[in-house]
């Protein structure tokens, strides 16, 4: 009695370059699509701040995010993208995707920013409802900002799965489009703060 002979694994797999496009475009793609939230949440925010209908978008009591915190988060965040792009470099051209301390400070300094974030905004202290506008802006920032660095560091995470078990050998690129969102996480942050302090 003949079998089915199942088609080698193989056969189905796609050349490298197409599955390395269309890891590049998923991951454009959800930056695009992030990036124009931020838009929208900072056009939002000087659009409010600009118009000040009856001069209650800021009143009293209002304060902006705590200076100190949010100083070093921005500066764990500038660290953590320049050591991913130390890695990222080496990676890409020399092959190199063990374990490395660029790497592993990178995904430190993500979590760090991201216990800053946090103290961020709990520093915050808007304990009143409902929210004014000022308030609700500053909230949605801050939170959002938030949301950004806890996926950096899930994909952190992941990624440092792969190097440690020795499972990015072969798949580099995964090193690049990781560090797209990286690279964007930080840069986005970084504007959201200013933005935070100016409105």
């Amino acid at each position: 009695m003949s079998s089915t002979v199942a088609p080698h694994a193989h056969e189905h797999e796609l050349e490298p370059h197409i599955r390395i496009g269309r890891a590049r475009a998923m991951v454009i793609l959800f930056i695009i699509s992030d990036l124009l939230s931020v838009f929208g949440i900072m056009a939002a925010g000087s659009y409010l701040s600009a118009l000040n209908t009856e001069n209650q978008f800021r009143i009293a009591g209002d304060h902006p995010p705590v200076l100190l915190p949010g100083l070093l988060v921005a500066i764990a965040l500038v660290l953590s993208g320049l050591t991913y792009f130390g890695w990222a470099r080496r990676a890409r051209q020399f092959g190199e995707t063990g374990p490395s301390a660029f790497f592993m400070l990178a995904l430190l300094f993500m979590v760090l920013a991201l216990v800053g974030q946090t103290w961020v905004n709990l520093s915050l202290g808007y304990a009143t409802t409902p929210f004014h506008a000022y308030e609700s802006v500053l909230m949605l920032i801050t939170w959002y900002t938030w949301v950004h660095f806890l996926f950096a560091t899930i994909v952190g995470i992941l990624l440092l799965g792969r190097v440690l078990r020795g499972r990015l050998a072969g798949f580099g690129f995964m090193a690049e489009v990781a560090g797209y969102w990286w690279y964007y996480t930080v840069l986005s942050a970084l504007l959201l703060w200013v933005v935070s302090l100016i409105i």
